[in-house]
């Protein structure tokens, strides 16, 4: 591949987790691979493409969750960005109003 991008050591994990759209939405189940301060690798349910800003939802109940863009997308594998948090709150605020 070529020159490591990532600025956060990698810690390899197998957690299931979900990811929705902005508006709410709910994109699908995923498993997170690994995971830094900066973001995340997953593998996905379907290689169908990913929107640009997506809400992953590490609980249940989706009160842990992390605005992200995607940085990259391998058929059904993906690499996460975590947005700062005033953008969290706001995709929050959001993925609130519509559940």
């Amino acid at each position: 591949m070529g020159r490591e991008a990532r600025k956060g050591i990698r810690r390899k994990i197998r957690q299931g987790a979900r990811l929705a759209r902005i508006d709410g939405s709910v994109l699908g189940s995923c498993t997170l691979l690994d995971v830094s301060a900066t973001g995340a690798r997953l593998k996905l349910e379907s290689s169908d493409a990913l929107p640009e800003q997506v809400v992953l939802l590490l609980s249940y109940d989706t009160k842990l969750r992390r605005l992200c863009s995607v940085a990259w997308q391998e058929d059904s594998i993906a690499g996460l960005q975590f947005k700062c948090d005033q953008q969290a709150i706001k995709a929050k605020e959001e993925v609130d109003g519509n559940s």
